[in-house]
């Protein structure tokens, strides 16, 4: 992908570009070095208008804290959000945050939704840990 050409798409309003942008600059792909600033900038802006990919960016910056200040109180709508559309990694991570009560109790009714959504997609996802997590947290069916 040429960058400066998905930055002009961005600038002009394009919410694909904006979340792809943002993700390079997040993840330091694309030949574009790591840059929460305008990670910060361009997943905003795709977020804002529910590209469920750039949720994902946006709250994975806020989990981690990265470029910003550590908010899980705004972390985990944005995961929700993006997770109820279908994004497997929100859907890991908020497996992950109910099931360790990370900031939040932990809440294994919660947490067993999320990783049974992201077991769910099944041979849409290519095999991986997450995958694997997800797998063996439902196989325990730790319900409380």
């Amino acid at each position: 992908m040429n960058i400066p050409q998905l930055q002009e798409q961005a600038a002009a309003g394009s919410v694909v570009a904006q979340a792809f942008l943002g993700l390079c600059y997040l993840e330091g792909e694309e030949g574009v070095a790591v840059d929460y600033d305008q990670a910060l900038k361009w997943l905003s802006m795709a977020a804002k208008r529910g590209a469920s990919r750039a949720q994902w960016g946006l709250a994975h910056m806020f989990a981690h804290g990265l470029g910003i200040r550590k908010d899980m109180l705004k972390a985990i709508p944005l995961f929700e959000s993006a997770a109820r559309r279908g994004e497997f990694f929100a859907q890991i991570e908020l497996g992950r945050i109910y099931s360790r009560g990370i900031e939040v109790p932990v809440d294994h009714a919660a947490a067993l939704t999320w990783y049974s959504a992201a077991v769910a997609q099944g041979d849409s996802i290519v095999e991986c840990e997450e995958m694997e997590e997800a797998r063996q947290y439902v196989a325990s069916d730790k319900r409380q």
